[in-house]
């Protein structure tokens, strides 16, 4: 088991940081509460049919939103939101085990709302994971996406995430139809700026 007082406290229920975007856009990160549940489900029920069809999650389900929002847990699933004028941007979520042989290992995923893509907010997301995910102890960052999904997978590539394997018809659409699985990963280390304000 991982000894965490050796990493820089973080306190999940208090953490919120504002964020300024290339083009000037301010907003604000925090983790996903319970309040949240309405506006996640608007957030995602405007994604197209052709990017739903591609991601784990049937996010179009009020159900499972639901669900979501009724069993935060932030130890096993923390969930990060980019706010705007108090709607939600875009969604990026670490999930981990807190024991077993993977308890060093955080499954990375992000999406961002097609009004504020190729703004530099998925790359600023995903650098964020990455910063909280060594003051929780996490060693290795890992994203499973469709290899189709050229943009994000630039994305991940450009802070830092290198393509450990591609795996032929690993997962199914919502089409029933085969996808080659592609999975990218992180070695965790410190921020090169230690003093970086993390707003706990």
């Amino acid at each position: 088991m991982v000894d965490h007082n050796i990493y820089p406290k973080i306190d999940l229920n208090t953490y919120q940081k504002e964020a300024v975007l290339r083009d000037g856009t301010k907003i604000l990160l925090r983790p996903m509460v319970l309040e949240d549940q309405k506006a996640l489900y608007e957030f995602f029920k405007a994604v197209s049919e052709e990017e739903a069809r591609y991601l784990r999650d049937d996010v179009k389900s009020r159900l499972l939103i639901e669900s979501w929002a009724k069993n935060i847990d932030y130890s096993r699933t923390l969930p990060i939101l980019a706010i705007k004028n108090n709607l939600i941007i875009a969604d990026a979520t670490i999930n981990r085990r807190r024991s077993g042989w993977k308890w060093h290992l955080g499954t990375v995923r992000i999406f961002v709302h097609n009004d504020y893509r190729n703004r530099g907010l998925g790359e600023l997301m995903v650098d964020e994971l990455t910063r909280i995910a060594y003051r929780l102890g996490i060693e290795k960052l890992i994203l499973e996406i469709p290899d189709t999904n050229t943009a994000v997978i630039n994305t991940f590539t450009k802070v830092g995430f290198h393509r450990a394997a591609v795996i032929p018809n690993m997962v199914k659409d919502r089409q029933n139809m085969p996808v080659d699985l592609a999975v990218l990963m992180k070695d965790i280390k410190p921020p090169l700026d230690e003093s970086y304000d993390y707003d706990f």
